[in-house]
């Protein structure tokens, strides 16, 4: 009976290590973290703390994010805002951290988007490997819906893309300023990217469908 008893604390126990297994990134709060596999998410942190900490499935993940370090001019706190990163990283019961090299001035700082010198770390200091890429805006960068962008740039072959299928966090329908869904926004997109004959093919597939 005690034998019995030990057995299923034990698969208990082990059960809920299994249901609790997650990865924890450390966000410092010199990183703008906007979207994790193409939705906002809620940061946890304490009001004496300096970074936030977000809990992950284990898996796959995107993260889209903008580098923000703060340099001390006399009075004035200089920021130099990277481009957004868009990178993909795997890992499994983990906690990671961001690692980015030591810059003593803002001119310095701005070397950054060249050389995009950053690092995911674990607990043990190891490195976790990751694909990444700049997610860039040309002309007026206010109100850019970074949400679509990222959508357009997932529906690419690059090798920091992240596809629908592979999404673990809750999905909420992405919209632009037009009110337009993410679907219309594509066909779209690709509608405009197309040569005159897939064109013409596509009106005729839209005209048969009606």
């Amino acid at each position: 009976m005690k034998i019995h008893s030990l057995f299923a604390a034990s698969f208990c126990l082990l059960s809920s290590i299994s249901a609790n297994a997650a990865i924890q990134l450390t966000v410092p709060d010199n990183v703008e973290l906007l979207l994790v596999d193409n939705q906002e998410v809620e940061l946890k942190s304490s009001f004496f703390s300096t970074t936030s900490t977000l809990e992950l499935e284990n898996g796959e993940h995107q993260i889209a994010f903008r580098y923000n370090p703060v340099f001390k001019q006399g009075k004035d706190n200089i920021i130099v805002s990277s481009d957004i990163i868009v990178s993909k990283f795997s890992a499994s019961d983990k906690e990671l951290a961001f690692k980015f090299p030591t810059y003593n001035s803002p001119e310095k700082a701005e070397a950054f988007n060249t050389e995009l010198n950053w690092n995911l770390i674990d607990q043990n200091g190891e490195i976790v490997p990751f694909t990444q890429a700049q997610l860039i805006h040309h002309g007026v960068q206010v109100g850019r819906n970074i949400q679509f962008e990222l959508a357009q740039f997932n529906s690419t072959d690059a090798p920091a893309a992240f596809k629908e299928g592979m999404v673990t966090v809750t999905h909420k329908e992405i919209k632009n300023e037009q009110g337009e869904n993410t679907a219309e926004q594509m066909l779209h997109y690709w509608y405009e990217k197309a040569d005159k004959e897939t064109k013409k093919r596509f009106a005729s597939f839209v005209l048969d469908a009606k």
